[in-house]
């Protein structure tokens, strides 16, 4: 009842991204291109369609290859303008997303800056970079991307959805044909040929954009700090602690791995403090034995004077990587042939 509500809302949101996309296209707001190669990993919706996973993959694809830098603006975090993310970086400095690819990708260049141009305009005159990912940047067409990738979540598809505030369409959903490479992300395994042609079909792209379905794998759990390495918890209390969007696959997995969760919710982008590492300490102690497993976001958030909070207790985190259910050779050649690496 509340989206119909709120339609009137979104008819103005939707005429004002739409306008707003018109003044682009006909060049009253400039866009900046470059010679050097930009990809784009975006979307058309607000929440979680993997997008850190995907520049993660695009990152280990391309990082030594060519000197890559990943730009961000750097959700959530308490300053402005530009800034180079270091490994001891303050997630409330950078944003959690940023600091999480650099401590993974250390031979990388990760910058934030809420000017996406002023940011790549400043590595180019470092000489720091010559291949530019861009973090959520669909809808800053202040940059003219030489490639837009552009992820769609497959168990919230945009033809089921509404413009903002009603639904979670951030621009009408026919935009999605600006987008060079469509990504259909978070997919079950497996997926029929027949599902994914009628996925595609419903998308309604104008014909030519390559279309790639992804799922997400986890790996084994990581111990944090001087914890033992686990590999087997079937039987296991698992204390799930999450600040992400949509945390019930990781639950999922554990469960299908024979754990038996327990889920601490944070709110995404979730700020940790000493009060919530006291809430986690409690919610761990009134579980009895076990240990307590967080995302690799979460884990980049709890800095070590929150971790001292929770020296005593088992902590470890869950990675998570991207995999194609087809096709990866091709999407792979598709971003190398366009950054002109190999």
């Amino acid at each position: 009842m509340l989206k119909w509500l709120l339609s009137p809302f979104a008819l103005i949101y939707g005429a004002v991204a739409t306008v707003r996309n018109k003044l682009f296209d006909i060049g009253v707001l400039k866009s900046k291109s470059y010679d050097a190669p930009v990809v784009v990993v975006g979307n058309v919706t607000v929440g979680g369609t993997g997008k850190t996973p995907h520049i993660e993959y695009l990152s280990r694809l391309l990082a030594d290859k060519c000197r890559l830098a990943v730009v961000s603006r750097g959700y959530g975090r308490s300053t402005n303008g530009f800034l180079e993310v270091n490994s001891d970086s303050e997630p409330k400095n950078v944003g959690d997303e940023p600091l999480q690819i650099k401590r993974k990708f250390s031979n990388i260049v990760v910058a934030v800056d809420e000017v996406r141009t002023r940011a790549i305009d400043k590595l180019l005159d470092d000489n720091v970079a010559n291949v530019f990912l861009l973090d959520d940047a669909f809808q800053h067409r202040y940059v003219k991307a030489g490639m837009n990738i552009v992820l769609v979540d497959y168990n919230r598809p945009l033809f089921c959805d509404m413009m903002m505030p009603s639904g979670r369409l951030r621009e009408p959903r026919r935009n999605i044909n600006r987008a060079d490479v469509v990504v259909v992300t978070k997919c079950p395994k497996p997926l029929s040929a027949e599902c994914q042609s009628d996925f595609v079909t419903r998308l309604r792209l104008h014909g030519n954009q390559p279309v790639f379905f992804t799922t997400f794998s986890y790996g084994n759990l990581v111990p944090i700090g001087d914890n033992e390495p686990v590999s087997n918890i079937d039987g296991v209390s698992v204390l799930a602690v999450t600040g992400i969007s949509q945390p019930e696959r990781m639950y999922q997995y554990l469960r299908e791995r024979g754990a038996k969760v327990s889920a601490h919710e944070f709110a995404d982008h979730h700020s940790f403090t000493h009060a919530d590492v006291r809430k986690i300490s409690d919610a761990y102690s009134a579980m009895g034995k076990g240990i307590v497993v967080l995302t690799e976001k979460d884990a980049v958030r709890l800095t070590a004077d929150l971790l001292s909070g929770l020296a005593d207790i088992p902590l470890y985190c869950l990675p998570i990587q991207v995999e194609f259910l087809s096709d990866a050779d091709k999407f792979d050649n598709l971003v190398r042939d366009f950054c002109n690496v190999r």
